[in-house]
């Protein structure tokens, strides 16, 4: 319901939603390059947090048990996600650059949902003129 003054086009919103895919993984594969073309998972305690899409195509998805993804693809590398300083970083950095196309708001490390609708405007105006 509309506020009193309000016009349709003031509730209008343009929101981008961001969703880094494999986000652990390709954290790990910025410290590490050499990790990009192997089948790699990331674990925490006995478990595998997430894989990457070598790995995925050879069956080792999310939250499964590490013993259970080794007998799936015996040459996985392994990566101890625990420490989750280096995620944290890299989830303030992804966040540093969308806040600066508006207001942003993190779900997550990996999900950042940025609320673009005064560039849009402002881009509309220029190329009305």
């Amino acid at each position: 319901e509309r506020q009193q003054g309000e016009e349709a086009s003031d509730r209008r919103r343009v929101i981008l939603h961001f969703d880094v895919d494999c986000f652990y993984c390709q954290v790990e594969e910025l410290r590490d390059p050499s990790l990009r073309l192997k089948p790699v998972a990331i674990t925490q305690k006995f478990i595998v947090v997430t894989s990457n899409y070598p790995a995925r195509a050879l069956g080792v998805g999310k939250l499964i048990r590490i013993t259970e993804a080794l007998e799936l693809v015996p040459d996985l590398t392994l990566v101890n996600g625990e420490d989750l300083t280096p995620y944290r970083n890299v989830s303030k950095d992804i966040y540093s650059v969308l806040s600066r196309f508006g207001v942003a708001e993190r779900l997550g490390m990996d999900e950042v949902w940025v609320d673009v609708t005064d560039k849009c405007k402002v881009e509309a105006d220029r190329l009305m003129r």
